[in-house]
């Protein structure tokens, strides 16, 4: 009896151990030259389930603007923390002769996302930020929305944009615990570029 309780607690030791080794994610992008660190706690998304998540995000805008959107995104990757805590970057090319000035089309993306929330979500209260935000000395274009429910829970979206060549290159983050938030954030920050 006391073998058997012995073998189960160095069976039950081993499986918390391993659970606590986690591998660091260290994702290494070619295009971009870039290098960045995922939280041990997110969990890759399969191109399906990130595409379910891009269908949903689109429907809803063509829903609040009655237009057809085409989403000319690539993803690089995409990570999820629980229901609401996400960590993705893409980019997309852009064509000056077709989609403008970078920065004003940007700014515009970024006032149409924050008006998209605000006609979903009526009564959330919505507060928005623009800022610039250097990475390995680059700078990107940072905007931030903050929501707060009715329910209590207060949600960050926090998007990093930069235009490499004809590359709209973005880092999206969204988060509901403000630890979670800072440890991206301080990912995103301490990521390089060669």
């Amino acid at each position: 009896m006391k073998k058997r309780l012995f073998l189960s607690s160095i069976f039950g030791f081993l499986i918390l151990t391993s659970c606590n080794k986690e591998k660091v994610r260290v994702i290494e992008n070619d295009d971009f030259k870039w290098t960045v660190t995922i939280p041990k706690s997110f969990k890759e998304l399969s191109e399906s389930e990130w595409d379910k998540v891009e269908d949903k995000g689109i429907e809803t805008f063509e829903s609040v603007y009655g237009e057809e959107v085409e989403n000319r995104a690539t993803t690089l990757f995409a990570y999820k923390n629980g229901q609401f805590q996400t960590f993705e970057s893409n980019y997309q090319i852009h064509d000056l002769e077709t989609d403008g000035d970078y920065f004003k089309s940007n700014a515009e993306v970024n006032q149409i996302m924050y008006e998209t929330f605000e006609e979903t979500i009526p009564n959330a209260t919505l507060d928005s930020i623009s800022s610039k935000q250097l990475i390995d000395g680059l700078e990107f274009d940072r905007f931030e929305i903050n929501i707060d429910f009715p329910n209590g829970i207060e949600m960050t979206t926090v998007g990093y944009s930069r235009l490499f060549n004809d590359k709209d290159f973005t880092i999206n983050i969204v988060y509901t615990k403000e630890s979670v938030g800072k440890e991206l954030i301080k990912n995103i920050l301490n990521s390089k570029f060669e």
